[in-house]
């Protein structure tokens, strides 16, 4: 069992951990601290009855990711062991990004997560959609960074809703999954793609069960 420490005089947010594990790129070096940024909308130009509760759900989101974390206990053998329990692989995950993975898997199975297992297959999945600055388009200014962005985003959305996702039944399960294995093939993330994972999940909570054919 490792252990990967964080020191307590840091406020180390999420936010930040997704920041250090992404690859710099030219803009980045100086909008470090900006990424992944949490969107804020605002609200009050909203004319709709619930804008104020709006507001103040998004205030608590942020609340949530700019206070200082708990010291984070990383273990790689625990998380190990649930992978080859479920035959997982992180062979198509960036060497690189290894540690980062062990450290977000780690913070998954030390919550009370039932199926631990399909939440560390979905961690694979987004990790495996990790944006490459190898890409054709990663030569235009500002695309390293709006993918960084918005990969971060769809971490956070996964650790915002670990409990919806992990009370989803099979069905759901395996929509969700299949959303964040679409996103791993096309190897990019469109404008809208904030708006994905919250799409997915809203589908996957209303998958039917899948039924047994005990006829034969």
């Amino acid at each position: 069992m490792s252990y990967n420490v964080i020191p307590p005089t840091q406020a180390v947010t999420l936010n930040q951990q997704v920041q250090t594990e992404l690859e710099p790129s030219t803009r980045s070096t100086t909008k470090a601290t900006e990424q992944p940024r949490i969107k804020v909308r605002d609200t009050k130009s909203r004319a709709d009855t619930g804008a104020a509760s709006i507001q103040n759900s998004l205030k608590e989101s942020l609340k949530q990711h700019t206070a200082p974390r708990a010291l984070v206990r990383v273990d790689q053998k625990a998380v190990e062991e649930i992978l080859h329990n479920g035959k997982i692989s992180l062979a198509e995950i960036n060497i690189d990004k290894h540690a980062a993975y062990y450290k977000h898997a780690s913070m998954i199975i030390s919550g009370d997560a039932s199926d631990k297992l399909f939440l560390l297959r979905c961690l694979v999945a987004l990790y495996v959609s990790v944006p490459d600055a190898s890409h054709p388009k990663a030569t235009r200014a500002g695309w390293v960074d709006d993918q960084n962005e918005r990969w971060g985003d769809d971490l956070m959305f996964l650790f915002e809703h670990t409990k919806q996702v992990d009370e989803l039944n099979s069905a759901g399960k395996h929509y969700f999954l299949n959303a964040l294995l679409e996103k791993a093939s096309l190897q990019y993330r469109g404008k809208n793609s904030e708006d994905d994972l919250k799409q997915a999940l809203f589908q996957a909570k209303h998958r039917m069960p899948v039924m047994e054919d005990h006829s034969a």
